[in-house]
């Protein structure tokens, strides 16, 4: 696996933050790195694969990947992403603001149309001052990488009662992702979300690639890969845990999202 250090991305040892502008991003194989790092999606779809498992990439998604993580990317489709790379020994966060950044736990969250657009400026100036090699400029990127992390908190998706149909069209996303063991129907998150099915349906398709039948499976099987690998449960049990009432419906339904039977998971760690 590959293993990316700071000296290959950062200006100087001195330099806390820095950024990597893929547009689009291309295929990339499992590596890890010395520092943090936070990719926010602004266009396309594709599968961002985290600690060996996957998750849908698409737009106004906001992904956290920690120092010595392995990641990898596959199956993108034009996917823009922004990606801010930094040293958390260098940057001295305070408690509130260690608070806008999710623990191992939490993967990220979706952010609404208007977020996205505060947060692309931000990106602009942090992109200009980071690669800037003054005291000044290094000074002005940690001012706006706060900045960025507050926005980025405080314009998580929600609740639909002030959002618009796109936005609403995340909310949905973010739903299923939360949701997934309760089994609701696009009728039902539809009615949550205040849109038709039909517009759900094609907005859902066009962000991720995905019908909503398979996107409502890939989230079950993204969390039944990560209990499998992280846990001693049977397949059975895993199966009920992520919404399913039997197992080989289960076993049928994660071959198809992640490529191999669940019992293949079981057999990589013998």
């Amino acid at each position: 696996m590959i293993h990316l250090e700071a000296k290959e991305f950062f200006l100087d040892s001195s330099c806390a933050i820095t950024t990597e502008l893929r547009s689009p991003q291309e295929p990339f194989p499992e590596h890890s790195h010395s520092f943090s790092e936070i990719i926010v999606v602004s266009e396309g779809h594709g599968c961002h694969v985290l600690n060996g498992v996957p998750m849908s990439l698409s737009k106004n998604y906001v992904c956290f990947v920690n120092r010595n993580d392995s990641h990898l990317f596959e199956d993108v489709e034009d996917l823009y992403l922004s990606n801010i790379l930094y040293d958390t020994d260098k940057l001295h966060l305070g408690a509130d603001l260690r608070g806008c950044i999710p623990d191992d736990g939490d993967e990220g969250w979706f952010i609404d149309n208007f977020t996205l657009q505060c947060v692309q400026e931000i990106i602009d100036k942090l992109d200009k001052e980071s690669h800037e090699n003054t005291p000044e400029s290094k000074l002005m990127a940690k001012i706006l990488f706060q900045q960025l992390v507050v926005e980025l908190w405080r314009g998580r998706i929600r609740d639909c009662c002030t959002l618009s149909k796109d936005d609403r069209v995340l909310l949905a996303l973010n739903m299923i992702r939360c949701h997934h063991v309760q089994g609701w129907d696009i009728e039902m998150i539809s009615k949550e979300v205040e849109l038709s099915p039909r517009y759900l349906s094609k907005t859902i398709r066009r962000l991720t690639g995905m019908s909503y039948s398979g996107y409502f499976h890939y989230a079950r099987a993204c969390r039944a890969l990560a209990l499998l690998n992280n846990t001693d449960k049977s397949i059975t049990e895993v199966a009920f845990d992520v919404g399913y009432q039997d197992s080989n419906y289960f076993s049928t339904k994660f071959k198809q999202m992640i490529g191999f039977p669940p019992r293949d998971v079981r057999h990589m760690d013998t």
